[in-house]
């Protein structure tokens, strides 16, 4: 009963998320074009966690980290602090990751943390794969930003270097956890209780 209340919260706050980043949306079309896109196609992908129907602690974390770095972008937030980039880029791959191995391990195309079969070190090792290919496309996006689009994103190697270091590092930190998880008898594949 208290997990099941527990899940719903957590549901319903990350669709609130999902709200929040469609008003968002509409607020910066009506004041200005710029970024409006972006918000628009943020909204589309935060529903993917909810219609996959992935734990609902992980949904609210895809849908929180997902929507930080997206109005980051908007918003020119990447300008504020210089280490500030870094941990949005820390935390949005691990995220994104955590959530991509179970969607993958679903459709058997990766193995599931669950699988009592996978050495210990599995887990964490195929997240942190999956979390350096988000990366790798979120510096590639940068690249298109910057080179097509004239965005004014701070890039260049150093950058691109952190960037990548600290998505891989958020990813092994994800998959620690989604391997700690499975060990204690969480099945991480499934989305537990709740609406």
């Amino acid at each position: 009963m208290v997990a099941t209340a527990r899940s719903r919260a957590l549901r319903i706050t990350a669709d609130g998320v999902r709200l929040l980043a469609l008003a968002s949306a509409v607020a910066v079309g009506i004041a200005s074009r710029e970024g409006t896109l972006l918000l628009a196609l943020l909204f589309l992908a935060l529903l993917v966690p909810r219609v996959a129907r992935l734990p609902a602690l992980l949904d609210l974390l895809v849908c929180a980290s997902l929507t930080w770095a997206t109005w980051s972008e908007v918003w020119h937030w990447y300008r504020v602090v210089g280490w500030y980039d870094t941990v949005v880029h820390f935390v949005t791959p691990g995220a994104v990751a955590a959530a991509s191995h179970l969607l993958l391990s679903r459709y058997r195309l990766l193995p599931s943390p669950d699988d009592v079969g996978l050495r210990r070190a599995a887990v964490p090792l195929t997240t942190t794969a999956v979390g350096a290919a988000v990366a790798c496309l979120w510096e590639m996006y940068e690249w298109l930003a910057v080179e097509v689009f004239d965005e004014p994103i701070r890039v260049g190697y150093q950058d691109t270097v952190i960037d990548l270091a600290a998505g891989m590092g958020g990813s092994l930190t994800a998959g620690l956890l989604l391997a700690w998880c499975a060990a204690r008898g969480y099945r991480a594949g499934t989305a537990g209780p709740g609406p």
